[in-house]
């Protein structure tokens, strides 16, 4: 049903957990499925230098956060416009059309903990 690679960062996710004085995050909530995704990222002068994630959620979710957040590091924030739902599931090998959403909601969880970044920044 899963591409390898999906199952691969299922069993052995990378870059997941909690991480300390983020610069920014990003949360989503998926009540029809019950998914919840939180991206965490440290910024420094508007490069990604970490990124982390904690997910409650199916295979493909795991693996999208695992593939963001680890495509992300050390890129430019105004680089992040690349990262989309159709680089995740290339990146995964695929998904099936029916688990093609986790991409999507992966991604729009990134774009928010950059949003939230931005905002912080102009209220500093």
């Amino acid at each position: 049903m899963y591409s390898e690679k999906v199952t691969k960062y299922f069993e052995n996710p990378i870059n997941m957990g909690y991480m300390e004085n983020a610069s920014s995050t990003g949360i989503i909530e998926n009540e029809v499925c019950s998914d919840i995704i939180k991206i965490y990222l440290k910024i420094n002068k508007d490069i990604i230098i970490d990124a982390k994630f904690e997910a409650k959620g199916c295979p493909p979710i795991i693996a999208s956060c695992c593939v963001v957040t680890e495509a992300i590091k050390d890129m430019n924030i105004e680089q992040i416009i690349h990262i989309d739902g159709t680089f995740i599931i290339k990146e995964l090998d695929g998904l099936p059309k029916e688990k093609e959403h986790c991409a999507e909601l992966v991604q729009k969880t990134l774009y928010r903990a950059i949003h939230n970044y931005k905002n912080k920044k102009i209220r500093s």
